[in-house]
């Protein structure tokens, strides 16, 4: 068994924490998943199966490329901690078209390049990571159901995050 003298439990859920400790290993602190089938806690000490670490100390060492996406944005408003882009989407059959403001941290945009010259229609291509852009829309299109398009809506009749259709992105 691996065993972990100081760890920090982050989360929890019913099968799996977070955990966060020194990892003699890689001689740095890092933050992983161990399923709850996979460890023991013993007078605060973090036991964790010897064939799981295995396999979890290679991904510590050796992590998949975070992969990337590119989106192009009428808006690029940066601001202390996030930048503020927008993506076009329209709601089920209606006609209009909505600029859908996404919040993305600022430490996980990783290039912005301005497409055009024009100062009447901006053009701004976006590099992020996907997972940081999907959860960014997810949260942008839930807000804009929670505030706007279902309020005082019978739970029946309400949208959801699928009825949405992002024209760019």
């Amino acid at each position: 068994m691996k065993t972990f003298e100081v760890f920090t439990e982050k989360k929890r859920t019913e099968n799996a924490i977070l955990v966060s400790a020194f990892v003699d290993e890689v001689g740095k602190e890092e933050t992983f998943f161990v399923p709850l089938s996979k460890l023991e806690i013993q007078d605060k000490k973090l036991l964790i199966d010897d064939d799981f670490w295995s396999s979890k100390l290679e991904e510590i060492k050796n992590p998949a490329p975070e992969k990337m996406i590119t989106m192009i944005s009428a808006l690029y408003e940066k601001g202390e901690k996030s930048t503020k882009v927008a993506v076009k989407a329209r709601l089920k059959s209606f006609d209009k078209v909505n600029d859908i403001w996404l919040f993305l941290p600022n430490s996980k945009v990783a290039t912005v390049e301005k497409l055009t010259e024009n100062e009447e229609e901006p053009q701004f291509k976006i590099t992020l990571p996907e997972w940081v852009y999907n959860s960014a829309l997810k949260s942008a299109l839930e807000y804009q159901l929670t505030n706007f398009w279902n309020k005082d809506v019978a739970e029946d009749q309400k949208f959801s995050v699928e009825d949405f259709t992002i024209l760019e992105g």
